[in-house]
């Protein structure tokens, strides 16, 4: 894991100036990439004009339509569209492009959920950081349709799922799931949002079956509606239930942290409780006597460092999970299958080598799965998972199947087609700009991944061919005949420069583009002193950052969710660490401590320091912190950092002096985002607030030096969901505010 306390992912850097005689224009803007890293996105200018187009197209999400006719590639450059045969890439009217005006994205990308006819478009337009507007937009008519308001904003889930067929979707809002009639849209007789409602529960309480039928979980019910069962059962929902109960799990489903998948056939049900532990189920809905044998049925239990990232079942009931974890300080990958035609009373899941796969994907006839690992892609047969064949690829991200003899490879250098029979490949689109410039004749070339390409200069102005020798590049020149070009350094916004041009004839000088329209909030005119000893607070005023504090305290619910936001980020954070979690949990301690965050000391037990039955004195606190330091130590060979704070974050002289005389500085807080709070406080004085308000909270609170503390662990009472699940959310907003996200000792550093 690369890990880098860097103030730099928000902000856009343009480079690599290339004039032609001509005066058409080259030129490349750096990006950052959540999960990615960072990536270079080549663009053309014609300066006689002033229009700018794109050359390259980084595939941070892909999706084919019109049963693999056309692809649609979203990065923060806008949404790209092919036409038919997966030639040329044209921007999607809804969305922007940066070519077109728009500002370039920070952060995570939202999902676009399209429908699988490739007619409609299902998106969130953000209100806030944690909220937004569902919109449908018809790509053909360009269309617009407002579907809902104050939908929760995910980064891990689509906005929306359709049904294979087309014509319905489902989306969540408000703990509650509603269905959405593509006939009643057609017919303009959309009914009220009300009436719309499936029952409660989030995205992953609902799956779409291969016979368009939706299954649905409600607490341990499984229901299967029919899509012409919609509008009459939820119209009468006081009085029918929303659809047949077709089984019953043996658990109450909790969709902030469960899910599931229905077989091909629609009998029986894979549930994925808490994203570890998986169980097979066969659908029935009575099942008050049994019938024939008692039979053991299959189920996966995953360390708590792992998750399950994906499931493919297959009509012959083959299942195939992939899994990822958190080992050693890095990431990895594990496969498990299990064949349920095998006659036995006792099936079970075979792990297999999986080491180094990010990405498995099954042809449409599911013959073959594509295996994507860090150098390319292998095909096995599905059945027999015996190789078939494997293609080389620098980098590859995603692998789709336009059909039973194509192969689809965006990765982080190009995207190419690849055809099975004769192995002919052909590029799609160029990820990223490479070593570019002008030849000679004007031509534009591109080196990208040790392939040579030269934009075609066809109707298609995306379009590369490969060269099979790298021709010789011109000089870089910012001078044309009619203009000059240079870079100028800009403040307060996401672009780091900007690329000026100056008309040589008309004696003026303007920007190629405009600065992003969103600016960041200007720096106080007078820093903030620290009041007595404890660090509560980085300078205000030196520079936009904030820190990040971890409490772990007993159990260690999130702690494998915030490892890896952290790590799709690139971000370093402070974990402070109680006894109780080092005792009850000292794997999860020692993955940690391998994990190259900093991590502090929450003291040796967790209790309310206030409290009169207790002598908290000096030597007391020095032996709590002592005994912490030896189990930490006990539990993973290293020390914890001379960082400390009391539970419930109590402050007193007894405390700090205790502190500093064993050389800890005691870290303190200026955000406190009540994530603390269990439902049960839910009444009018609560102070209970869900965690999406939470974020929003956060986002208002919060200012340059600020520290944001975030407990692990699930509440004793019990929470409707947790600020953990939703940190994607939050540094997100950081980002596109400025912020960079640090240590806390890189706030103390700053602040001398």
């Amino acid at each position: 894991m690369g890990f880098c306390a860097s103030s730099l992912a928000a902000e856009v850097d343009f480079s690599g100036l290339r004039l032609s005689k001509d005066d058409q224009l080259l030129f490349s803007a750096r990006t950052e990439s959540p999960v990615y890293g960072s990536f270079d996105t080549l663009l053309a200018s014609d300066l006689s004009t002033g229009t700018i187009s794109q050359l390259s197209f980084f595939p941070e999400q892909v999706a084919l339509l019109d049963r693999g006719e056309r692809i649609q590639i979203r990065n923060r450059f806008g949404v790209f569209r092919s036409g038919s045969e997966l030639k040329g890439l044209e921007t999607v009217g809804a969305f922007p492009s940066f070519g077109s005006g728009a500002d370039i994205e920070s952060g995570k990308l939202l999902q676009i959920s399209s429908s699988p006819d490739g007619r409609f478009l299902v998106y969130l337009e953000p209100t806030g950081d944690a909220y937004a507007d569902l919109y449908l937009y018809e790509v053909e008519s360009e269309e617009l349709f407002q579907v809902s308001s104050s939908v929760e904003i995910s980064y891990n889930d689509p906005p929306a799922l359709w049904a294979g067929n087309s014509e319905f979707f489902v989306y969540q809002k408000g703990g509650d799931v509603y269905y959405f009639s593509m006939e009643q849209k057609a017919g303009d007789r959309v009914i009220d949002e009300s009436y719309r409602k499936i029952g409660p529960g989030g995205i992953s309480s609902v799956v779409w079956s291969k016979q368009n039928e939706l299954f649905y979980i409600r607490r341990n019910l499984v229901y299967r509606i029919l899509g012409s069962e919609f509008f009459a059962r939820s119209i009468y929902g006081g009085m029918l239930d929303i659809g047949t109960i077709v089984g019953k799990v043996p658990f109450v489903f909790d969709p902030n942290f469960d899910a599931f998948v229905v077989s091909p056939d629609g009998n029986k049900l894979l549930y994925n409780r808490g994203g570890r532990s998986l169980f097979l189920y066969y659908l029935q809905a009575d099942d008050y006597l049994a019938e024939g044998g008692i039979k053991s049925l299959p189920y996966l239990l995953l360390p708590r460092n792992t998750r399950v990232k994906q499931i493919l079942w297959s009509s012959g009931n083959i299942i195939t999970v992939l899994t990822g974890s958190f080992e050693d300080g890095g990431k990895k990958s594990g496969l498990f299958r299990i064949d349920l035609t095998v006659e036995s009373d006792a099936l079970s899941f075979q792990q297999i080598p999986g080491s180094g796969v990010s990405d498995i994907e099954l042809s449409p006839n599911e013959e073959l799965v594509a295996v994507v690992r860090g150098d390319g892609v292998d095909l096995k047969a599905y059945d027999s998972w015996k190789s078939v064949s494997a293609f080389t690829h620098p980098d590859p991200m995603h692998v789709l199947w336009p059909s039973d003899k194509e192969l689809l490879i965006a990765g982080k250098r190009y995207t190419e087609l690849v055809g099975l029979d004769k192995g002919e490949r052909r590029i799609i689109a160029l990820s990223q700009a490479g070593e570019y410039g002008f030849t000679e004749a004007g031509e534009e070339e591109n080196i990208v991944g040790g392939r040579y390409f030269r934009l075609t200069g066809s109707e298609d102005s995306t379009a590369w061919e490969e060269l099979k020798e790298r021709s010789t590049l011109v000089d870089p020149s910012t001078a044309g005949t009619a203009f000059r070009v240079y870079i100028e350094s800009v403040n307060g916004s996401s672009y780091r420069n900007i690329v000026m041009v100056r008309s040589v004839a008309g004696y003026g000088t303007k920007r190629l583009f405009p600065e992003p329209e969103k600016r960041y909030v200007p720096f106080p005119d007078v820093d903030e002193p620290l009041v007595g000893e404890s660090f509560t607070h980085g300078s205000r005023i030196r520079r936009r950052e904030v820190a990040l504090v971890f409490n772990a305290i007993d159990s260690p619910e999130g702690l494998t969710e915030v490892l890896q936001v952290l790590d799709d980020y690139a971000l370093r954070a402070t974990f402070f660490v109680n006894g109780e979690f080092i005792r009850r949990n000292p794997g999860a301690v020692k993955e940690l401590a391998s994990s190259r965050h900093e991590i502090g000391s929450l003291f040796y037990v967790y209790f309310n320091m206030t409290d009169a039955r207790f002598k908290v004195d000096v030597d007391f606190i020095k032996r709590g912190l002592a005994r912490n330091e030896d189990d930490f130590f006990d539990a993973t060979g290293k020390e914890l950092s001379l960082l400390w704070h009391a539970p419930y974050y109590f402050v007193s002289t007894n405390i700090i002096s205790a502190g500093k005389a064993m050389n800890y500085r005691y870290v303190g807080r200026d955000v406190d985002p009540l994530d603390w709070v269990p439902e049960t406080e839910c009444d009018g004085d609560s102070f209970y607030l869900a965690s999406r308000d939470i974020v929003e909270r956060i986002m208002q609170l919060k200012q340059p030096g600020s520290i944001i503390p975030i407990r692990l662990g699930e509440l004793e009472e019990g929470r409707g969901d947790y600020l953990f699940q939703y940190l994607d959310l939050l540094i997100n907003g950081l980002i596109r505010e400025g912020y960079s996200i640090v240590p806390v000792t890189t706030l103390m550093e700053h602040a001398r």
